[in-house]
């Protein structure tokens, strides 16, 4: 009986089934390998351009700038200068109604005119009266002499010592200190009069513009109501505030770039002229940070710009043409050192890095990677050292 031979077609399908078959089975190995294995971002260690600066954005204010109000309660008489009038130093303001502190100042003054007058009154009395003891005593000594001599009477002699001691009790009634007292209180009150007086013309003192006119004429005012304010808009500063981090890097005089989404492509220059010794509790978006107050003040004129527009600032702190960068989140903080994880053949392997200089964006590594590795940049939560991970990005290194 004579066998045939399979087909060569037949053959080779059966091969190609077969190799099919393993590599299937082999994917499907994989994925029952790999399915379970965290996932992970990653990004790419790169050399590039850093620029360290400080992003924030603050208010425009007057380098010099005082807020005026109602030292006693009163009525708005004249306004002088309305709000955006210039005014030079010493001009009136506002005047407030002057009526009433006259009337006080008026009795101030008669009740010191009295005060004074029984002051010089009990001076007077009480020099006549000194000098009547006087006489009186010498009188005394003469009646005692002539009464040794049995020429005087003792009821003689006793009649001067009793005048002698009227007086003197009529002496000691006459308390110049009290009544001295009570002419220094009275000055005062003058005093406080013409000052209470003197505020109700309020004048400038200084030269700037009228920022704001709070009352109108006529308006009554009561005492500590705001009237209005004064600055010297020549020249504007910013106010903004940074965190405690950014704030160990800002120096006072560091130049600053100041500009406005209101006008594109315009930057105006300043300067960091004041650091605040303290920091204070800010609520932000991300809840209660320390922030540091920093004042910037503008090196040039800048007429489009008005006292409390919103304006953006920017302070550079450093520049490097090759920095080896990061993702700022790529870096962890553990017990004091930095560590990264690197991606390294479906490993996490955890490294200490040293950092450098930093942006909201990157972050400079100087020692720990090298450039094209591959770092994870979350999530952290269950990642740990040469963990096996599945990574969700870019893997591929220069030259793959």
């Amino acid at each position: 009986m004579q066998i045939k031979k399979p087909k060569k077609k037949a053959v080779i399908l059966g091969i190609a089934i077969i190799i099919c078959i393993l590599i299937f089975s082999y994917l499907f190995w994989l994925y029952l390998i790999n399915k379970n294995l965290p996932v992970v971002q990653v990004a790419k260690v790169q050399k590039q351009e850093l620029i360290a600066e400080i992003k924030t954005s603050g208010i425009l204010q007057c380098t010099k700038q005082q807020d005026f109000y109602a030292r006693t309660a009163s009525m708005v008489k004249e306004i002088r200068k309305n709000e955006g009038s210039r005014v030079t130093l010493g001009e009136v303001v506002l005047l407030l109604d002057n009526s009433n502190v006259l009337r006080e100042l008026g009795r101030a003054e008669n009740a010191l005119v009295i005060l004074q007058n029984d002051y010089l009154q009990a001076v007077s009395n009480k020099v006549y009266l000194m000098n009547r003891r006087d006489e009186a005593r010498k009188k005394q000594e003469w009646l005692e002499g002539l009464y040794k001599q049995e020429t005087a009477s003792l009821q003689e002699v006793e009649a001067v010592k009793g005048e002698v001691t009227a007086l003197e009790n009529q002496i000691k009634a006459i308390n110049l200190n009290t009544l001295e007292s009570q002419v220094n209180e009275g000055r005062l009150a003058v005093q406080a009069a013409r000052e209470e007086l003197a505020e109700t013309v309020v004048t400038s003192p200084f030269e700037g513009t009228v920022l704001k006119m709070a009352v109108n004429r006529g308006e009554p005012v009561s005492k500590d109501k705001f009237l209005f304010s004064l600055g010297k808009t020549d020249f504007l500063e910013v106010v903004v505030f940074v965190n405690e981090y950014d704030a160990i890097k800002v120096k006072k005089d560091n130049l600053v770039e100041i500009y406005s989404d209101a006008l594109e492509g315009k930057i105006y220059r300043g300067y960091v002229s004041q650091i605040a010794p303290l920091a204070e509790i800010k609520q932000t978006s991300i809840g209660l940070e320390n922030k540091v107050k920093v004042k910037i003040t503008l090196e040039e004129r800048a007429e489009e710009f008005k006292p409390g527009f919103t304006v953006n600032v920017n302070i550079p702190l450093d520049k490097k043409p090759q920095a080896l960068l990061v993702p700022s989140n790529a870096v962890l903080e553990e017990e004091g050192k930095s560590i990264v994880f690197v991606y390294d053949n479906g490993l996490a392997e955890r490294r200490e890095v040293q950092k450098g200089l930093s942006t909201d964006l990157f972050q400079e590594i100087t020692a720990g990677l090298q450039e094209d590795e591959i770092v994870i940049i979350g999530p952290f939560e269950e990642l740990r050292d040469k963990m096996k991970v599945k990574a969700n990005g870019n893997t591929q290194k220069k030259g793959n």
